[in-house]
């Protein structure tokens, strides 16, 4: 009795020193600060975590920025968290990245609701100065996923300190074409047709119009409820359409239907890096064309079966994001570690 007692007695010591092997073998070889920039322009505080690798040089540093809609420095999504997976991936590879929380939400303080795409580059653009100040000696970028992608593109051709960039799904059309595109895309994907492309058309225009708030609303109200017909009696229909309005005559969504990147893209000079998913089917694959015939520098390259996020897809629908496990696939974080290695070791800071 004795003797099964020691036994089970090593047995278990040995699992457990095989256990506490593979606990410090998984340890991350990158360190973790929980950070806060301020951003004097715009009168806000962005909470943020800095990764940094544990050991060997530095090889340059990283400033994350979001896509559309309110996010936090994750870029959490439908249970996915590309953003963590991004830092975490380049931190181990010898890079410092900082990935921020969203004007308004988790620890950063400020009024989403009332910000534009301008705004956005205010305040990563402060993100730079501030990785600029703590990791001196390497080069400063941006790597921007959608909307963060534009942000990356403005700042890029604007702000001196940002020495590369790398563009994730970023639009290189005029917002209101975006939009249509999207529409498209989805409807088609969905139905196999769209009939309501001259709706959607009239609807945009009067959003993306000059003309005050005020007087927009009812005239896209008008619209609205001429599609809806009889619906439109229905209490809960006409407050969906307010709602909607809301949304389209948003301080956000007016300044991004008017907004022409075309300048923007041609006016990168630093290095970078512009990728899409072939199966995106909310920045269609076809905006690299477009980058591409804007500035002939930028590295132009298509993810096959990338979804939107940068996972592997079978459709690309927004649908079937939350049932893929990935939160963005090896192969996107492969190419971005691989470019960074060949183009930023070459950047002066």
């Amino acid at each position: 009795m004795l003797m099964k007692r020691l036994k089970r007695f090593l047995a278990t010591g040995a699992m457990a020193m095989a256990v506490a092997v593979c606990v410090n073998a998984s340890q991350p070889n990158f360190s973790e600060s929980e950070v806060t920039v301020v951003n004097d322009d715009g009168n806000v505080s962005l909470a943020g975590t800095l990764t940094r690798p544990v050991e060997g040089v530095l090889k340059g540093a990283v400033v994350l920025a979001t896509g559309s809609g309110q996010q936090n420095r994750d870029e959490e999504i439908m249970g996915h968290r590309p953003f963590r997976a991004i830092a975490e991936r380049l931190s181990t590879a010898g890079y410092a990245v900082l990935r921020l929380d969203d004007r308004g939400i988790g620890g950063s303080t400020g009024d989403f609701a009332s910000s534009t795409t301008d705004d956005f580059v205010s305040d990563i653009s402060a993100a730079i100065n501030y990785v600029d100040s703590c990791c001196s000696g390497v080069a400063v970028g941006v790597i921007g996923h959608s909307e963060g992608g534009t942000v990356a593109m403005r700042i890029g051709a604007s702000d001196s300190k940002c020495r590369f960039i790398v563009t994730l799904a970023a639009p290189a059309w005029r917002g209101d074409s975006l939009i249509m595109s999207q529409s498209r895309a989805l409807a088609v994907a969905m139905t196999g047709r769209w009939d309501n492309e001259p709706l959607q058309r009239r609807i945009l225009d009067l959003a993306m119009s000059d003309m005050p708030a005020s007087l927009a609303r009812p005239m896209i109200y008008m619209v609205l409820s001429e599609a809806a017909g009889d619906a439109a009696k229905i209490p809960e229909v006409q407050k969906q359409l307010n709602s909607q309005i809301d949304a389209l005559l948003s301080p956000w969504y007016r300044n991004m239907l008017r907004y022409d990147p075309a300048a923007d893209i041609a006016g990168v000079t630093v290095p970078w890096l512009a990728l899409n998913g072939s199966k995106d089917v909310q920045v269609l694959p076809s905006n690299l064309e477009t980058i591409s015939a804007l500035n002939r520098n930028a590295d132009t390259r298509l993810l096959d079966g990338h979804n939107h996020l940068f996972q592997h897809a079978t459709t690309g629908l927004p649908q079937e994001y939350a049932a893929i496990a990935e939160d963005i696939s090896p192969e996107t974080l492969d190419m971005i570690v691989e470019w960074l290695d060949a183009t930023v070791a070459g950047v002066a800071p």
